[in-house]
């Protein structure tokens, strides 16, 4: 099966989460950004550290009725420690009139995995941080009030049945570097997905990003299946992991695929119904900056004016 997208809106709109079952790409295009960044006063002890990367990703979901959500997440990456950042931005349409009843929708949280392997969500807003046992308890039960919206291609009436991919001549600009287009099109009895990807022959230190990302996966004992769908560069056509298709190698095959190479920095998703237009939906990830810095423990620690948040 084929998953797309999947939207949970969790307890009556209390909790938003927005879930790309794809691969949510980071670059950064040695951009040095103005923006309002997690900076903790602790600090912590790490030996051996010299560099640390910082990655900026901004993704997108728009939908009828529901309206456009932007996603931007900053992720800072060091041996064996990565601290995630992410803040939500809603337009204004029936989605965005509901979020403007809740506070902390456009709240930055984040995520931070230590050395040691200790987890941490935090919310620099409201100067929180919780043990991620919290949650584990808190949604227990999220599942019989949550509303879920998914886009699947695999079952029935579902089966691809036409897959093409277009490499085009001419490179384009995104941010700052020369990157090649593909357009990969899947085919179903309902639907067309279109996929763009853009893509740059080399990145070295998204590489070392991606080496850092899987030694901390590794450290946390994450799934193989997850190590694998968060390659950074790999794309949204075709990667197995990514598209639930475990069968997308032979797909592939019959219709003769040549593989995108070199690194994805940039991909956007269109599912167009063939029967009703209203069904119509898009989606991606852009990759907006990378680079190395100094080591800076701070990055990696909660700060003292941080409050614990506890089950109380």
């Amino acid at each position: 099966m084929l998953n797309i997208l999947k939207y949970f809106i969790m307890k009556g709109f209390t909790t938003i989460k927005i879930f790309f079952t794809l691969t949510i790409i980071s670059f950064h295009s040695m951009v040095f950004s103005q923006e309002n960044d997690f900076e903790p006063s602790g600090s912590t002890v790490n030996d051996g550290q010299d560099i640390q990367i910082r990655m900026k990703t901004k993704s997108y979901f728009d939908a009828p009725f529901i309206g456009k959500v932007d996603m931007y997440q900053t992720t800072f990456l060091a041996k064996k420690q990565r601290n995630t950042q992410n803040t939500l931005g809603i337009q204004k349409k029936i989605f965005g009139f509901i979020a403007n009843l809740i506070s902390d929708i456009s709240d930055t949280t984040g995520h931070l995995i230590m050395a040691n392997g200790k987890q941490w969500g935090y919310n620099t807003d409201k100067k929180e941080y919780w043990s991620p046992e919290y949650f584990d308890e808190e949604n227990k039960d999220d599942d019989d009030g949550s509303k879920e919206f998914s886009f699947t291609v695999g079952d029935g009436e579902n089966d691809i049945i036409y897959v093409s991919r277009v490499g085009y001549d001419d490179l384009e600009s995104i941010h700052g570097f020369r990157a090649k287009k593909y357009t990969t099109t899947f085919e179903t009895l309902e639907s067309k997905i279109e996929i763009d990807e853009w893509a740059v022959r080399e990145l070295p230190l998204l590489r070392l990003a991606d080496s850092l990302n899987k030694e901390i996966l590794l450290m946390i004992d994450s799934p193989d299946s997850v190590i694998s769908a968060s390659t950074y560069g790999a794309g949204l056509s075709n990667n197995e992991m990514v598209l639930g298709s475990s069968n997308l190698d032979s797909i592939m095959l019959v219709y003769d695929i040549v593989p995108i190479t070199g690194e994805i920095i940039k991909g956007d998703v269109r599912l167009r119904g063939k029967k009703n237009d209203e069904s119509d939906v898009t989606f991606g990830t852009e990759i907006i900056e990378l680079y190395a810095q100094n080591y800076n423990s701070k990055r990696f620690s909660i700060g003292i004016e941080y409050n614990l948040k506890d089950k109380n």
